[in-house]
């Protein structure tokens, strides 16, 4: 009998120690730490993003190695009066690429503090970019441990492509296309993920440029239909600052084109302008977003990226891509890009997979490629590569949490490694050929 009781405990026990650790191992390492995100950098200026509940009036200093201390140009507060948090944007000019810089931040007579070091991005012949996507905060003891090891690579600058939360999950549940996100519940949610992820917690800060997909737009597979487009895009740009300076200037709805010594990045709004999936002859991303992206197409040399948080050549699965959704317009697209004779390499997101594509040379000009990196703490889907056979296909993997460090280092050559919580899984160099 005693046995038995002490069986049972010891079950009782155990039962309640697993989760315990789980959950323990889920949490930031300080619930004290604010929330810290890198923004819009160049040379000589950067905006620092700072999230921490409405009631705190911290004090915020920022100096460097010689502490020295460095003035704030300005600072701008984003609120909702219906919720506890804010997002606050600090300006910095007249900074130095050779300089580390401090962040310091404390509350007196309160446990909050935080500390983070930031440089700016100088210009240089060689870019490494850490690239991410699909972040669900459901999965948050994933985040916990992949965000170290991605940014143990020591990456130059962030790109995260679209589903950079999932609004579209109210209490942990996701319920998609049945309940649309109003703005209020858009900005708990921006909040919920600012204060939960490990992101937004390393201590020394790297520059992250951004778009947006369906789950952060607030619509499950939304369109151009989606009423709260404009109210999403003003909350999302509250929590990831991108402004224009030397480097980086703003496209059409969160679009923005990145141009670093010769590389030229185009992130796409592939929502605010999508026609409706029912429309095969639809758009996918408006015209006055074209207009613009040829137009800069046009001005520069060098390896052209256009990033997407959906695939372009994603024909070959049922899933949600420009060429599936819209092929009519997907060839006019290519077309025209044939036309201006550039080097483009494509960047997508969405398919909760790594997936790299050969594109040959008769669609574009050039013999080329398309990357798809998704996603970084997620579900994923064990064989989904087998279920859809793509004949562009050269390399990927799936069921498994995953990102990737692109290097670009030469006019026409790639270097794309891809990785999971196990470590390397993909590293090959690819080069843009004629």
């Amino acid at each position: 009998m005693k046995f038995i009781l002490f069986f049972s405990l010891l079950l009782v026990y155990l039962g309640c120690a697993g989760p315990l650790k789980t959950d323990i191992s889920a949490r930031p390492a300080s619930n004290y730490e604010f929330s810290v995100l890198q923004g819009s950098t160049d040379e000589t200026s950067t905006v620092l993003r700072i999230v921490y509940p409405n009631y705190l009036n911290p004090s915020i200093r920022i100096f460097d190695d010689k502490n020295q201390s460095v003035s704030i140009n300005r600072l701008k507060e984003f609120k909702n009066p219906a919720y506890e948090f804010k997002s606050v944007h600090i300006f910095l000019k007249d900074l130095s690429p050779k300089k580390l810089y401090h962040l310091e931040i404390s509350m007196p007579g309160e446990r909050w503090k935080d500390t983070r070091t930031f440089k700016t991005l100088a210009e240089k012949n060689k870019l490494k970019i850490l690239v991410a996507s699909c972040m669900n905060d459901t999965y948050n003891e994933i985040g916990n441990a992949i965000w170290p090891k991605a940014f143990s690579h020591k990456p130059d600058v962030v790109f995260l492509i679209g589903d950079n939360l999932y609004a579209d999950i109210y209490s942990g549940i996701y319920i998609g296309a049945r309940i649309p996100s109003t703005p209020d519940h858009l900005w708990r949610r921006h909040v919920d993920h600012a204060m939960v992820m490990k992101l937004y917690r390393m201590k020394h800060l790297t520059p992250i440029f951004v778009t947006w997909d369906d789950h952060d737009y607030g619509l499950n597979d939304g369109d151009k239909n989606y009423k709260y487009k404009i109210q999403a895009k003003k909350i999302f740009n509250s929590f990831f600052p991108v402004y224009e300076n030397d480097y980086l200037k703003l496209g059409h709805g969160v679009g923005s084109a990145l141009s670093f010594k010769n590389y030229h990045f185009y992130f796409l709004d592939g929502r605010s302008f999508r026609g409706s999936s029912k429309n095969k002859d639809g758009y996918h991303l408006g015209t006055k977003q074209r207009k613009w992206l040829y137009s800069n197409l046009k001005k520069h040399n060098g390896q052209q990226w256009l990033i997407l948080g959906d695939q372009f050549f994603g024909g070959y699965h049922p899933y949600e891509s420009f060429e599936g959704l819209h092929p009519k317009r997907f060839k006019e697209f290519l077309d025209q890009l044939k036309n201006l004779e550039k080097d483009i390499v494509f960047l997508s997101g969405d398919r909760h997979l790594i997936e790299v594509m050969k594109i040959d040379k008769k669609h574009v000009g050039v013999n080329t490629y398309e990357y798809t990196v998704s996603g970084v703490h997620t579900k994923t889907y064990e064989g989904a590569l087998k279920r859809d056979p793509n004949p562009r296909r050269v390399d990927g993997f799936d069921g498994k949490e995953n990102y990737a460090i692109i290097e670009v280092f030469d006019k026409n050559k790639i270097n794309f490694k891809a990785y999971s919580l196990n470590g390397l899984e993909i590293s090959r160099e690819d080069q843009i050929s004629r």
